[in-house]
């Protein structure tokens, strides 16, 4: 396996796509200039109820549409291309996404001139601490020539800061049925961004992730004969009328918890994809409390109104997940909850698929008796990208 360094080196679409950019009406190859580029990790969270998913796709809403849109209009350039950390289905939301862009050294400075009403760069001595690679612009010099003993410093620590500004809320939603807030019907933001941090050229969004924590939602004891009213955090959860069988589902995750398995099964893996889908994962499904020290949670109003209702949190860790991993584990748990599957079969299931791994007629012969309900999708509103951890802190 390739070191990490070198796989962020390969090829893919959005890297293709990127390699070249439009600016000022004319096309510069990035790596011709890279002492003059200057990366920035946005981290962001987004409500992605109206939108398509996060990855632009023609003739759809998307969250990285949105933000390419708001950094088109503040670098007035034709083309921004953002690069992300992977890419989320329709519907599902975020509270730590990462993406990252690249700026060239002049727009740097012309956003600290924008800020700071004046010069954009500081005049530093050459004897003094001078920033390396992606934090000091030469002004066409090397460092080791005289000019004049002076070198213009890019303070990318106050550009970020202003970026942080631009990107703070936007995308705003007004056309959300939150009658219960008068503050979120008029001020809710789909998409903010709470962080902006320079980073290294090497920084990848998505190959130098550690790893990722996506939580689901699951709201489940509705009263059948109550009517469900709108709510702004009934947006954010699986709602389901029966009780779930709660010690089931902790058994459940702690067959999947910990251990490396094939994930194949019960994943949308297309056809030809190569891919590894041995995967470990660590799992853990804790109750919500609805009330915490008298003050509402971020709990729909009839759950709290009926006492047999649950509010379910499933977290789950990896370094790598398949498509829609997460949200199959999670309608497999809710399946071993309402009782539609046993714990018994879905060990077969998992020994199965450890055992003889794909492509095998052995397993293919088993795969008949896998329970349809173990392979239910989890809606996608009940999912959320919670953290995504790096070497460096962004």
């Amino acid at each position: 396996m390739p070191h990490q360094r070198d796989r962020n080196a390969l090829a893919t679409p959005d890297r293709d796509r990127f390699a070249s950019i439009t600016l000022n009406s004319h096309t510069s190859n990035i790596s011709n200039a890279s002492h003059d580029i200057h990366r920035f990790a946005i981290r962001l969270s987004f409500d992605g109820t109206t939108y398509s998913g996060f990855q632009s796709q023609p003739y759809q809403n998307t969250i990285q549409d949105q933000i390419e849109h708001r950094l088109r209009n503040l670098l007035k350039r034709d083309t921004v291309r953002v690069i992300g950390w992977g890419r989320t289905d329709a519907g599902v939301h975020a509270k730590g996404a990462v993406v990252t862009v690249d700026l060239w050294g002049k727009e740097v400075m012309e956003l600290l001139t924008r800020r700071r009403g004046g010069g954009g760069g500081k005049k530093k001595k050459s004897g003094g601490k001078v920033l390396k690679d992606a934090t000091t612009m030469s002004n066409g010099h090397d460092s080791g020539e005289d000019d004049n003993d002076q070198t213009t410093v890019v303070d990318v620590d106050a550009a970020a800061t202003f970026l942080l500004s631009v990107l703070k809320q936007f995308a705003c939603n007004t056309g959300t049925t939150a009658t219960s807030s008068h503050e979120y019907s008029t001020r809710y933001a789909s998409i903010s961004a709470f962080s902006v941090t320079p980073v290294p050229l090497t920084f990848d969004a998505r190959y130098s992730a550690k790893w990722k924590r996506y939580i689901y939602y699951i709201c489940s004891g509705i009263n059948n004969g109550e009517t469900v009213q709108p709510f702004v955090w009934s947006r954010y959860a699986w709602l389901i009328r029966e009780s779930l069988d709660y010690e089931g589902m902790v058994d459940a995750a702690k067959m999947l918890s910990g251990e490396e398995h094939n994930y194949e099964w019960m994943c949308v893996i297309q056809e030809g994809e190569l891919r590894n889908t041995r995967r470990t994962v660590h799992l853990n499904i804790e109750t919500v409390p609805v009330k915490v020290n008298g003050n509402d949670t971020m709990v729909p109003y009839f759950l709290q109104q009926n006492e047999n209702s649950v509010v379910y949190k499933v977290v789950a860790t990896s370094d790598f997940f398949l498509y829609k991993m997460v949200r199959r584990i999670v309608g497999l748990l809710v399946a071993i909850g309402k009782k539609q599957a046993d714990l018994t079969t879905l060990k077969r299931c998992i020994g199965v698929y450890d055992k003889y791994g794909a492509a095998s007629d052995d397993r293919d012969g088993e795969r008949m008796k896998i329970p349809v309900k173990l392979l239910e999708t989890a809606p996608a509103k009940g999912l959320c990208l919670d953290h995504i951890e790096y070497d460096i802190p962004i």
